[in-house]
């Protein structure tokens, strides 16, 4: 008797078929992860931006609008994202920036993905 050895023709057909699925999934989600890195960065800038200084929390809010469509960011709502908070009751001790939306998206027919960001920053006087 000779023995077989290796993978069937079907086992290849199922690996593949993983593989495709997963690579898929990855193509549609990767560009999610790109954006939400993106937009940290434009968060994280403005920590050493001067022309934060003196500004209320709609002004910037106003100047991060501007950037995230420099940076073609138009799908994250800022309004709805992004929140100020005070890190002391003195004043000039400084603000937390908090970063949080969910992106959704299609994968294939009606598989969809959904992935949540979130980021703080400190922003000190």
């Amino acid at each position: 008797m000779h023995k077989q050895k290796g993978m069937t023709m079907v086992s290849w057909i199922i690996v593949i078929s993983f593989v495709g699925i997963f690579a898929v999934s990855a193509l549609q989600i990767i560009p999610s992860y790109l954006s939400f890195f993106s937009a940290r960065s434009v968060i994280e800038t403005l920590k050493t931006d001067s022309a934060i200084k003196g500004k209320t929390s709609s002004e910037i809010k106003t100047l991060i609008r501007k950037r995230f469509r420099m940076n073609n960011l138009r799908h994250i709502d800022v309004n709805k994202s992004i929140s100020f908070k005070n890190k002391g009751i003195s004043e000039g001790s400084g603000f937390i920036v908090k970063m949080n939306y969910e992106d959704r998206g299609k994968i294939i027919g009606n598989l969809f993905f959904v992935t949540v960001f979130s980021h703080d920053a400190e922003f000190n006087p």
